[in-house]
C-alpha cells in the first residue's frame, strides 16, 4: 500500500498514448475461490498497445518500465499461489458467436 500511496500517480503519468493506469483495488467481496486480493486495472486502446507497454518494460531509460519492475517485487509469482490474469474487451468491440444460429 505504502508504494502504491507514493507511486501511483507517476505510474499513471509514465503511460504512453492509447493507454491508461485505471488503478489498484483490493477485494472487498468475490465468489472467485483463488483469484487473489487485488486488481490492477489498466485501458488499452488496442492489442498493440500491449506491445508497446512490453517494449517501454524492457527500456532501462522507461520510467514506466521501472515502476512496473520495481511493483513487480510485492507479486506471488507462484503459478499455484490463488491469483490469475485477465484481460477484457468492451463487449460493444467483442466478436460474439450465438452458438444456437
Amino acid at each position: 500500500q505504502k508504494w502504491l500511496i507514493e507511486n501511483s500517480e507517476a505510474l499513471a503519468k509514465s503511460m504512453p498514448a492509447g493507454t491508461r493506469y485505471i488503478g489498484t483495488f483490493a477485494v472487498v467481496m468475490t465468489s472467485e475461490k483463488n483469484a487473489g486480493s487485488y486488481r490492477v486495472l489498466f485501458e488499452l486502446d488496442s492489442y498493440g498497445a500491449m506491445d508497446k507497454l512490453a517494449a517501454l518494460n524492457k527500456d532501462p531509460e522507461s520510467e514506466y518500465g521501472r515502476l512496473v519492475r520495481e511493483s513487480t517485487k510485492f507479486g506471488d509469482n507462484d503459478l499455484a499461489a490463488p491469483w490469475s490474469n485477465t484481460l477484457l474487451k468492451d463487449v460493444n468491440d467483442a466478436s460474439i458467436w450465438d452458438p444456437m444460429t
